[in-house]
């Protein structure tokens, strides 16, 4: 019998729009080619009643304005250090949506964008421009894997990514470092994933769901239209819902 297969979040339902952990969990269990395992890290809404590990938000960070990345980097650092997280582990987020049939080596394929900018705009920019600029002092390939996916991690992989940058002090993108490190030469992201940062119509939705596998919307598309058309396809709760 094959392994099942850990899916882990790292949730703060204060910044969901939604109900979109509700329906990134019912994708797994109806679209994954396999049996997965369901783990939620940090806040819990009340319909889970799954695999759960409480992590309140940190307070202190060396920098404010990369509150939300050290939050994250703290919960996944503690997260990988416990027994009960696997040695290989899909990281999703609670936008990340399943449109069809997926395996863990569809998961496994190395997907990047094609280019990046430096600049220092946003926050999440300035944190890229570090990345990048990380990886080439060690002498390291500059792809960009923040692509929107969820990302497979192997555990004592992880663990010497944070140590070797110092990801507690230093706001770096840990899926860019991994990626560039342990995975090969990456592919496209796209068609594999949509990333709509627009509010969609059922049947601009309908069109991606033709020729994507995965679907990542940007957090203030979250609407009326969405919910409908998730729970159309993603009507049947999820072992883990209450």
């Amino acid at each position: 019998m094959m392994a099942a297969t850990q899916f882990t979040w790292l949730y703060l339902q204060d910044a969901a729009k939604g109900d979109e952990l509700r329906y990134s969990i019912r994708s797994v269990y109806k679209y994954f080619s396999g049996t997965p395992k369901i783990t939620l890290v940090g806040d819990k809404p009340d319909w889970y009643c799954g695999h759960y590990i409480r992590m309140p938000r940190i307070q202190t960070v060396p920098d404010a304005r990369f509150h939300g990345l050290f939050d994250t980097t703290h919960k996944l650092h503690t997260t990988i250090q416990l027994a009960d997280i696997d040695d290989q582990f899909v990281l999703m987020m609670d936008d990340h949506y399943f449109l069809r049939s997926v395996t863990l080596a569809d998961l496994l394929v190395p997907r990047a964008k094609p280019a990046w900018v430096p600049r220092e705009t946003h926050w999440w920019d300035a944190s890229i421009t570090r990345t990048m600029q990380a990886l080439e002092r060690h002498g390291r390939s500059t792809h960009l894997f923040e692509t929107h996916l969820m990302h497979v991690f192997e555990r004592e992989k992880l663990l010497k990514i944070f140590a070797t940058f110092d990801l507690h002090n230093v706001p770096l993108a840990k899926n860019t470092l991994y990626g560039n490190i342990y995975r090969d030469f990456p592919q496209n992201c796209t068609p594999f994933v949509v990333s709509p940062q627009r509010n969609q119509s059922k049947q601009q939705l309908n069109k991606i769901a033709l020729s994507s596998t995965v679907l990542n919307h940007a957090s203030h598309c979250w609407d009326a239209t969405l919910h409908a058309w998730l729970d159309n396809r993603l009507h049947e709760p999820a072992e883990v819902e209450v």
